[in-house]
């Protein structure tokens, strides 16, 4: 089955559609081998996806490029699995994009004498950039990382800067961080760029406070005017358009996409509760974006458990669909071959995980059942409708 527009109305396409896959804290991109990798970058593709991109955490390793011994540890399984799913992306045909947090570094690189000053909206293993030799080595940080990536013949198309999770320093020489963020991954981008020529610099603004985008936009003009490409606002939980805030002159737009939650609560999110199902907040935020001009979007992913919420995103930014309703058809055809129809509708009634009418969605799931295609994608809506029904149960009780 091939995935094209059929429906003349359907949004143009938006031009940057970048599935944001980071491989940590045990999840599918970490776990998956490269066949299954493969396979659900496959499928991202033919939703519309065109550029994939991970994030280096180096949280509990330690320097994989200064070590004095050959043995395969946990950072070198983390760095191997990471390359491993950047090289599917690229044999699939994906631009290639790295997400980046500054002064998160090595965790044999942080001592008491460099340590970034935190506060609870800074952490991880954080070094602050201020220090002496310290901006010298997080440049070397990543020239090393850079050097893999060519080494392997891995070119990077963009490169993207969070200055938080992890990152920041609250020492009075990094005052404003958002300053120094912007300095530090500057000078990285530039480095970047000796490495794979011109590429996309993009910002990332997950977490960043009205405060960080004045001070951020004040020094971009003034030092490094028309540098930054994109801005990818961030959408809190629930949110299905940004606060329109100051952002560097000629910096385009784009939206940072969580769909690793539901249609609302922070609670339905990475698979606590099955399946990510969101067709009503992933078809206003498109529809925000298009009405934007936005230059796209970095979509959010912890794993296979947002499948659907991929589909939609993927197929109405992509300008295949104009509905989250076209593309639940489509998907429910394409892979438990029932009633498209009846598999959108008990869809959008399963995205909100706490207002969920269990019997009814029981009744309807049990008839699209008959005859469906039982694979994983299928066992996760089961299990998500399992799972909204114990909670009643225990919420009764």
């Amino acid at each position: 089955m091939k995935n094209k527009q059929t429906n003349p109305s359907a949004n143009a396409p938006l031009p940057v559609r970048e599935l944001y896959c980071p491989s940590h804290f045990g999840n599918t991109y970490e776990a998956t081998l490269p066949g299954e990798m493969t396979a659900l970058l496959s499928e991202a593709k033919f939703w519309g996806y065109n550029r994939f991109s991970d994030w280096f955490d180096t949280i509990d390793l330690y320097d994989i490029y200064d070590k004095k011994h050959s043995l395969f540890n946990m950072p070198e399984a983390i760095w191997a699995r990471k390359f491993g799913n950047f090289k599917c992306a690229a044999d699939l045909g994906f631009e290639l994009g790295l997400v980046v947090t500054p002064n998160h570094v090595f965790s044999n690189q942080v001592t008491p004498a460099n340590e970034a000053q935190k506060t609870g909206h800074f952490f991880g293993q954080l070094v602050c950039p201020s220090k002496e030799g310290v901006n010298e080595m997080i440049l070397n940080n990543y020239r090393n990382l850079f050097r893999d990536f060519s080494e392997r013949g891995l070119r990077l198309g963009a490169i993207s800067g969070g200055a938080y999770d992890y990152g920041g320093c609250a020492c009075q020489n990094c005052k404003p961080w958002i300053v120094s963020f912007g300095k530090l991954f500057k000078q990285i981008a530039e480095l970047a760029e000796e490495f794979f020529g011109k590429i996309s610099i993009d910002l990332w603004g997950w977490w960043w406070t009205d405060d960080d985008h004045r001070e951020f936009t004040k020094w971009a003009d003034a030092k490094a005017p028309g540098y930054f490409k994109t801005m990818a606002f961030h959408l809190p939980y629930g949110v299905t358009d940004y606060a329109l805030r100051p952002i560097p002159k000629n910096c385009a737009e784009k939206a940072f996409v969580h769909i690793s939650y539901g249609e609302k609560s922070n609670r339905d999110s990475y698979s606590h509760f099955g399946a990510n199902i969101a067709p009503v907040r992933l078809e206003k935020t498109v529809k925000y974006l298009a009405a934007r001009k936005a230059a796209g979007f970095l979509a959010y992913s912890e794993g296979d458990h947002d499948d659907i919420n991929k589909a939609i995103l993927g197929g109405l930014s992509s300008g295949q669909y104009s509905t989250a309703d076209e593309t639940l058809k489509a998907y429910t055809k394409r892979h438990f071959g029932t009633s498209p129809a009846g598999w959108s509708e008990l869809l959008h009634r399963m995205g909100d995980f706490e207002t969920m009418e269990t019997a009814r969605c029981r009744k309807l799931f049990n008839k699209l059942a008959l005859g469906a295609r039982v694979t994983w994608r299928f066992q996760q809506i089961e299990e998500r409708l399992k799972m909204a029904e114990a909670q009643r149960a225990a919420s009764a009780e």
